[in-house]
């Protein structure tokens, strides 16, 4: 029994603890990831302009790079992209949705259309301890990659055509 303890020792700790450990902690980061899209977009929606900051308040844009990047420096193995935000306008008798990156032509009208922000971004989350196999395996010894996004409802809909 003595002659078999490294081999089982070995095998507990590389297949069954290191994974386990490199996959909880690639959860909780993709989970940090989605709250910070979920706060930018609340932040965003708070916004009084869509793309261009006025009275020194910063614009739904610069309010989601913003909380982005401040999670991105909280956290250490997190890596964001393609961070986009748009309206989503969705008629309140079809319920038909379309979504803009633009802000809107003309004014909003509330009577007719909802209106939403949404904050969409391309995330990647490294494992803590990279496990050197030859096979790649995405949370285990490569980073996993996920698309997150998030919609709140817009408070200044008529801030959206600045």
């Amino acid at each position: 029994m003595l002659a078999e303890l490294p081999m089982i020792l070995w095998v507990l700790l590389m297949v069954v603890a290191f994974p386990i450990i490199d996959l909880t902690t690639v959860f909780f980061r993709i989970t940090f990831l989605y709250a910070g899209i979920h706060f930018a977009s609340i932040s965003a929606a708070r916004a009084n302009t869509f793309a261009v900051p006025i009275d020194g308040k910063p614009s739904a844009k610069s309010e989601v790079t913003s909380k982005i990047n401040q999670i991105q420096k909280c956290f250490t193995g997190l890596a964001v992209t393609n961070i986009d935000t748009a309206i989503l306008i969705t008629k309140n008798d079809t319920l038909a949705q379309s979504s803009q990156s633009a802000p809107l032509a003309v004014a909003a009208d509330q009577s007719v259309n909802s209106y939403q922000i949404e904050v969409s971004a391309d995330c990647s989350a490294q494992p803590l301890i990279p496990i050197p196999i030859p096979v790649r395996i995405e949370g285990l010894n490569a980073p996993i990659t996920v698309h997150l996004s998030a919609k709140q409802y817009c408070e200044n809909p008529q801030g959206l055509t600045i």
